[in-house]
């Protein structure tokens, strides 16, 4: 069985900052992480909202409890960096597995 590590953060930040969470977020956690814009229309300001996805299967090296507390850790640090945080919520799913037992990665887009 795998799970889905959902980040949903809304706000407006910098056209860089999404990266540099992903960053964060795998060298925190040791899983590959991938970014989803959420398309809200057109926005000068900005992104507004995107999602953040990882998928922690019973072979990673780190539990699920373990992964989902460094995201609160990293997320709750880099909101605390900034004058106007973003909101952000953090979501967990069972990951659907294919026929033969495998994690359906292409089912990642939320």
């Amino acid at each position: 069985m795998a799970t889905r590590i959902s980040v949903s953060v809304k706000g407006l930040f910098g056209l860089d900052e999404p990266e540099r969470l992903l960053d964060e977020l795998a060298a925190r956690t040791r899983l590959p992480w991938h970014q989803q814009e959420v398309d809200r229309g057109k926005n000068l300001g900005g992104i507004v909202e995107i999602v953040l996805i990882a998928v922690v299967t019973k072979t990673a090296d780190m539990t699920v409890e373990a992964a989902v507390q460094a995201v609160k850790d990293v997320i709750g640090r880099w909101r605390e960096e900034r004058l106007d945080p973003p909101e952000a919520s953090i979501r967990t799913d069972p990951e659907p597995q294919s026929d033969d037992g495998a994690t359906d990665a292409e089912g990642l887009d939320g």
